[in-house]
């Protein structure tokens, strides 16, 4: 319930504040995570997962960044990272003091909340920045605190230190829905698992939905409660997401495009968009489904040409985002211009009605996994 995952939350805090400068997650989802992000949050310090699944030197490199900082993993993890004082996850929460001392939380907006490392490619990844400010601004502008029904549930299935993971824990637990954590991702698995918790909300990547289709093969999938099913973090195959839309005909599907500079979801493709594309022969329609949907009401956009100059619809530019959800922001600097806007390096346009389409990175970059 809320009230035990509030007293966890205020017993995991009293073990960090004044203690470690941030705490580091190495890991595979745990049903208990949001209990780290929570605690961290309320002793006023950073919120830092790493993507378990690079290498040993990798890792290292990034676990070292944050000097002195609590360094939390799973059984299959820690091994790995025997040059740091590394503490099991679960003997942490199993330590947590029965009766902590009392204590305030901070409430600073402008403190860091959480550190995101970016996919690197060329060079080492980058740490970005999400103030909780920019967090709460994601949330605010497109979560309804408490909005969701006794019966709703969340099937969380991406990883941790995906910035899908990090909103998928904060906007369902701020609507009051019920989490249900996958460790890793199995197809056959994520259909069992949306059955028998009567699951009715879940959010994937690309390389996620096209083995759930696989998985379901030929009929229709036999998953009664679920309502919506969001995708997001690379583009998806008309092929595969045809597929899906049949094999799912009771469910919503909603496109999720976002950034972690951006806090998460800056667009949406709706379930009515969905259903009007495969109901229909109309071009502009089907046309809509290859596209992020239309930018949320709380972001500003503007599709910019060479001379950095606003291009009108449907013309093809660099996106530009400005908001107050957005950071742009990495420890070695921010990345927003001095009226506050933020460069995406992705190419793309806006037609007439307001639907984005992204045509692809300024620069060289491999999306796997939605990483």
């Amino acid at each position: 319930t809320g009230t035990e995952l509030g007293a966890l939350v205020r017993r995991g805090a009293t073990t960090l504040t004044g203690r470690y400068p941030a705490m580091v997650y190495v890991g595979e989802n745990h049903p208990l995570l949001p209990v780290a992000l929570f605690a961290a949050a309320w002793a006023g310090i950073p919120f830092v997962p790493v993507n378990y699944r690079l290498q040993d030197d990798q890792l290292a490199s990034l676990v070292a960044r944050q000097e002195g900082a609590l360094v939390l993993a799973d059984p299959a993890t820690a091994p790995r990272l025997g040059a740091f004082e590394t503490r099991l996850y679960d003997e942490w929460l199993g330590a947590l003091p029965a009766d902590p001392d009392p204590l305030d939380p901070p409430f600073d907006d402008d403190e860091v909340a959480v550190v995101l490392y970016t996919s690197g490619t060329t060079s080492e990844p980058k740490s970005a920045l999400l103030r909780h400010r920019h967090l709460m601004a994601y949330l605010l502008g497109s979560v309804e605190f408490g909005g969701a029904a006794e019966d709703e549930a969340m099937l969380v299935a991406v990883p941790p230190y995906h910035v899908a993971g990090l909103a998928n824990m904060l906007s369902n637990t701020f609507a009051g829905r019920r989490l249900v954590y996958m460790r890793t991702f199995d197809p056959e698995r994520w259909l069992h698992l949306v059955q028998v918790e009567a699951v009715t909300n879940a959010m994937v990547v690309p390389t996620m939905l096209s083995r759930i289709v696989d998985a379901v093969g030929g009929d229709r999938a036999d998953v009664p409660t679920l309502r919506s099913l969001s995708y997001g973090g690379a583009k998806v195959s008309e092929r595969v997401l045809l597929d899906a839309l049949r094999l799912f005909p009771d469910t919503g599907f909603v496109n999720a495009y976002g950034l972690t500079e951006t806090a998460s979801t800056i667009a949406v493709l709706g379930p009515d968009d969905h259903r009007a594309a495969v109901a229909t022969d109309d071009p502009v329609a089907r046309r809509r489904l290859s596209s992020a949907g239309q930018v949320l009401p709380m972001v500003e956009i503007e599709i910019r040409g060479d001379d950095d100059q606003p291009l009108p619809p449907g013309e093809v530019g660099m996106i530009h985002l400005r908001g107050e959800q957005i950071s742009g922001e990495y420890a070695s600097g921010s990345l927003l211009d001095a009226d506050g806007w933020f460069s995406t390096r992705d190419r793309g346009s806006v037609d007439e009605d307001g639907y984005l389409y992204i045509e692809g990175r300024a620069d060289d970059t491999i999306i796997r996994g939605g990483e």
